[in-house]
């Protein structure tokens, strides 16, 4: 197994368990009626039931990992002609390299959204606490940090596809 699928399986399962994680103990946290949007003295003006925001959360990690999964196993199904890779005839001959970059990738955005579900779970959680203030230190990071995440999955595919494909086949 390469470097790349290792990392890659080991942060889809991570981001599985840290999720799951998050879900409950952030609904344990909740109070009845969590907080959603503030005002500029930091007074909830929005709030939303802790089990609609549970619910959502798990029909968004259903979805994710389902539908994902399954565009994954189509695309191992698709001709490598009809793949709109650069330089396709380079990768004709190495198939099964194609597949693994694809199945890695699909896996790493699964991961992705996983991961920042959880860390929204948990900034939100971080609010709605009621034995501290409010302060920017609490959820000013999570759009960076989300950002950051995606742009790095979402870009490794174009450049892994750009790079030539190794005689390891």
């Amino acid at each position: 197994m390469k470097a790349s699928t290792f990392f890659v399986r080991t942060w889809r399962i991570l981001s599985i368990l840290g999720l799951v994680f998050a879900l409950f103990t952030s609904y344990i946290s909740y109070p009845g009626d969590v907080a959603v949007r503030f005002d500029e003295q930091n007074n909830p003006i929005q709030t939303i039931e802790r089990e609609t925001i549970f619910y959502v959360a798990v029909l968004i990690f259903i979805l994710n990992n389902t539908l994902i999964n399954a565009i994954s196993r189509l695309f191992l199904k698709v001709p490598t002609a009809k793949i709109p890779v650069p330089n396709p005839d380079m990768w004709v001959s190495h198939r099964s390299q194609l597949n693994e970059i694809f199945t890695n990738w699909f896996s790493a955005l699964m991961a992705a959204i996983n991961t920042i579900l959880a860390l929204g779970l948990f900034v939100l959680s971080l609010l709605n606490r009621s034995d501290r203030p409010i302060q920017a230190l609490d959820y000013a990071w999570l759009l960076p940090v989300s950002t950051v995440i995606l742009i790095v999955v979402i870009a490794a595919l174009p450049i892994r596809l750009f790079m030539k494909p190794s005689n390891d086949d």
